[in-house]
């Protein structure tokens, strides 16, 4: 008798069950797609927010171990010493005695002439006959082989530098024009100019740079 009671009673679920899927079905199957759709959309959201990974860098054509190696050769390989560079200008004689200094100051009057001027080059004591020596490499612009500052010889040198060699007795056939080599012999010591030191023998030595005058004892010193 309960047998049939629970025969009845699944049969009535079954019935019960399967005219709710007949009647409901379609808005279940349409709820499960939405599901699906709405989860979709949330989880590829997601990943758009997701910062990315980062990029492992691009080879560089050598590995850790080659550039440590490199670098150990460069930090053993002593950096090269540069050559020692020869001053650009020399003394114009083998000794160099100052009579009367570089002056551009105040005005000083000759003992010979009695004329007044500012003494912007500087006396160096030369016996007569002492070779005077160019002091670099240069271009000779001028001889003046008369006047009062007796033999002179103009040279242009490097760093716009000129100078006058002044008080010579003789110019070694010097003409413009021709080039000189640093301590080639351009001269010979004299008396000196005619307005200065009452005709003893010395180099006036005038210099500028770039036409301003410059005390010709910077130039070695």
């Amino acid at each position: 008798m309960r047998k049939k009671e629970n025969r009845g009673r699944w049969k009535g679920l079954r019935a019960r069950v399967n005219s709710f899927l007949e009647h409901q079905g379609f808005l279940i199957v349409i709820s499960a797609c939405v599901s699906v759709i709405i989860g979709t959309a949330v989880w590829t959201g997601r990943q758009e927010t997701l910062p990315p990974s980062p990029t492992p860098p691009v080879e560089q054509g050598q590995s850790a171990a080659q550039l440590l190696q490199q670098s150990l050769q460069e930090a053993a390989t002593p950096a090269p010493t540069p050559a020692p560079t020869l001053a650009p200008f020399q003394a114009p004689l083998a000794h160099v005695v100052v009579l009367c200094a570089f002056d551009n100051s105040r005005l000083t009057v000759s003992g010979v002439t009695g004329v007044y001027r500012v003494h912007d080059a500087v006396d160096l004591a030369a016996e007569t006959g002492e070779k005077v020596l160019a002091m670099a490499d240069g271009v000779v612009s001028d001889v003046q082989e008369k006047g009062v500052d007796g033999v002179c010889v103009v040279i242009g040198h490097p760093g716009g530098i000129e100078a006058a060699y002044a008080g010579l007795s003789l110019c070694a056939a010097l003409r413009p024009g021709d080039t000189v080599q640093k301590g080639q012999t351009i001269g010979f010591a004299g008396a000196g100019p005619l307005d200065e030191r009452d005709g003893e023998s010395h180099l006036h030595l005038r210099v500028t740079r770039d036409g301003v005058a410059v005390d010709p004892l910077t130039l070695w010193r």
